[in-house]
Formats: structure tokens, C-alpha cells, sequence
């Protein structure tokens, strides 16, 4: 009896294995279209520098990974990983700058295969193997809200033992989303048994560099005459958040929270002629909320040979926008005035009364 039980276990565990691989090999693959989008990012020419560049970062194209984002609306019929609503198609540079331009354009057409339904569109640019790249938390996205809250360290590149942030692989990183009306992201219709476009159309998506370039200039020529000397500025700080959004200008659900913490970043003036005159450049990604602001700590000496030391806070009067160039004027009068000064008044600024 025990070789007859034997076999009848032998032939019951074939058969079951065999149901399993049929049973996997009954379960047909989602139904996908070929979606066509036309995509450009920034170029590495002069002619992107984001306003007067001096001799700062070269704001070339240094990344070499784009993510494309199709975030589901939430009622789509899709069958994704895990439930999720999001699709991310990830090439790199060279792959992209292989891709067929658009009509003679500097737009790039690429192809994507996706699954029927209303979609958002996003895109980014990073570098992959540099601390804080947003790889990890784009591919986590499982709806379209998580998508438009993605945020990205203002540390971003600056390695963990403590070394400088690499500026232009910073400001490489490109955002944007396709949008027909105003600066919301609009859907996009993929449709089943169509070609990816909606009348004949195909989706556009535009990126922008997504940093922010604080240009701050500061002279202490115009304190001498009002009888100070040895006047220094020999530290500031530029005080914003620690985290950027990706799509800053999006406006988030209100049910969704980001925690993000005040930071500042300090720069020190160590050369007597850069305490008295000199200008810095600070990249920052904007969170399309939070208003930054920058402080001066400036010393002087009176005529009464007393040396004094203010701190002066210059405010910025809204939030930072992606992509734009801010100039700070800080022209240093002596130490006596207001301590804090609202920038954009048009009449330049004027630090320590005057």
C-alpha cells in the first residue's frame, strides 16, 4: 500500500503545480495603447542661464536620468503594481537626446505604452547615485496627489560627510507638467483603440529648471562717510526650508500635509575685501509657500572709537518662484536703523538706516 500512497501524492502535487501555471498563464496583461508625448528640457546653451549669471554656476544640462510620471485619477479602471495609480517610465539622458525631434523643433517625441484612462503627466530631471535624488520617492507615488507633493532636499548632491553641494548638478534639475490653461496640471485622455492623442493632438510637457538663484551684493563704501570705519559684514545667513517641492506651483489637496523645517544656510565673508564689498550666489528649491529671508551680521566702529555689532533681517515679500533670479542690493549706511527691511520696494536697499 505505501508505493500505491506514494503515487497518488506524486500525481496529486503534478496535477496541482499544473492548475497554478495554468491558472498564472489564464491572467491576461492590461491592455496598453502607445501614448505619443512631445517633451523638451533646458538646454545647455548660455542662453538658459536663469537672469545675469556673472561668473557663477554653469546652469548647463548636467543630469542623466528624466522620469516621466501618468498619475491615474483616482476613478481610473487601471492595473498596476500594489494597487497604484502611477506609472513611471524612467531613460536616461542619452537615451533622450536619442529620441526623434518634433517638427524640427528642439522637442523631443517620445513613446510610452500605458493603460486607458485619465491621466496627469509629470516630468522630472536628477542624477541618479547622488544623496537626496528623488528616484526612491517618485517610484513609491501610488496616487496623483502623492505625485504633486513629491519634494526634494535643498541639500540635494551635498554628500553626507559634509562637503559642498555640487551647484550644477543642483540647478540641472528640471521640472514641469502637460497644461492646457493656467499653471495647474490638466488630464490627458488616453484612449482605448486611439494612438495616444486626444483630436488629432499630442500632449506637450515643458520642463524648467526648478531651483532659484538668490544673487546677493553687498558694499560698505557708503558707511565711511557717515564717520564709521572698519565696517565688515562678516557673515549671513539665507534662512528658507529644507525641503523644495518638485511642482511648486501646483496647488496641493487639503488634506494633504508636508512637514518641512526651517533651515538656514550661512556664508562667510574670510577676506577683509569681501566683508567690506563683495556678492554670493544661493540656489534654493522653492516649496511655493514659505517666504525666505536673508540676515546680515555687520560690524562697525563709530566716531567714538565704539565697535557694535546689528544684525539686520532683509525679508522677501512672497514666495520664491521656480526657476527666477533674485537680486539682493544691500547697500550698508552704518548700524543704526530699522533691523528688518522688506526687499522689492523698487528703491533699492539700504541697509542701516539712510
Amino acid at each position: 500500500m505505501k508505493p500505491i500512497t506514494k503515487t497518488y501524492l506524486l500525481l496529486f502535487t503534478c496535477l496541482f503545480l499544473l492548475a497554478a501555471c495554468q491558472k498564472e498563464e489564464d491572467v491576461p496583461a492590461p491592455y496598453t495603447e502607445t501614448v505619443q508625448l512631445i517633451i523638451s528640457v533646458p538646454t545647455a546653451t548660455a542662453n538658459t542661464r536663469i537672469g545675469d549669471p556673472g561668473t557663477a554656476v554653469d546652469e548647463g544640462a548636467d543630469w542623466n536620468q528624466l522620469a516621466v510620471i501618468l498619475a491615474y485619477t483616482d476613478d481610473s479602471d487601471v492595473t498596476l503594481p500594489g494597487g497604484s495609480k502611477v506609472q513611471v517610465t524612467t531613460i536616461s539622458k542619452d537615451d533622450f537626446e536619442t529620441l526623434p525631434f518634433y517638427n524640427n523643433t528642439q522637442y523631443r517625441l517620445l513613446a510610452i505604452d500605458a493603460q486607458p484612462g485619465e491621466v496627469y503627466i509629470y516630468g522630472v530631471t536628477y542624477s541618479d547615485g547622488v544623496n537626496g535624488n528623488p528616484a526612491d520617492d517618485i517610484s513609491n507615488c501610488m496616487t496623483n496627489a502623492e505625485v504633486q507633493a513629491l519634494t526634494i532636499s535643498n541639500d540635494y548632491t551635498k554628500p553626507t560627510d559634509g562637503t559642498t553641494i555640487d551647484y550644477a548638478k543642483f540647478v540641472s534639475v528640471a521640472t514641469g507638467y502637460y497644461k492646457t490653461t493656467g499653471n495647474q496640471p490638466a488630464e490627458f485622455t488616453i484612449q482605448e483603440g486611439g494612438t495616444g492623442q486626444v483630436g488629432g493632438t499630442i500632449p506637450t510637457m515643458t520642463l524648467t529648471r526648478l531651483a532659484a538663484k538668490i544673487d546677493i551684493q553687498w558694499d560698505a563704501a557708503d558707511a565711511y562717510p557717515e564717520g564709521y570705519t572698519d565696517v565688515k559684514v562678516k557673515d549671513f545667513s539665507y534662512n528658507g526650508k529644507e525641503f523644495g517641492r518638485l511642482f511648486p506651483e501646483v496647488t496641493l489637496p487639503t488634506d494633504i500635509t508636508i512637514n518641512n523645517t526651517d533651515k538656514s544656510w550661512t556664508f562667510y565673508n574670510t577676506s577683509e575685501i569681501s566683508q567690506r564689498n563683495g556678492r554670493v550666489y544661493h540656489y534654493t528649491f522653492p516649496d511655493g509657500v514659505s517666504v525666505p529671508s536673508v540676515k546680515f551680521n555687520i560690524t562697525a566702529t563709530d566716531n567714538n572709537n565704539t565697535t557694535t555689532t546689528k544684525q539686520y533681517t532683509l525679508n522677501f515679500q512672497e514666495a520664491l518662484k521656480q526657476a527666477t533670479w533674485y537680486k539682493v542690493n544691500a547697500t550698508i549706511k552704518g548700524i543704526t536703523g530699522s533691523g528688518t527691511i522688506t526687499l522689492g520696494d523698487n528703491s533699492g536697499t539700504s541697509v542701516g538706516g539712510g
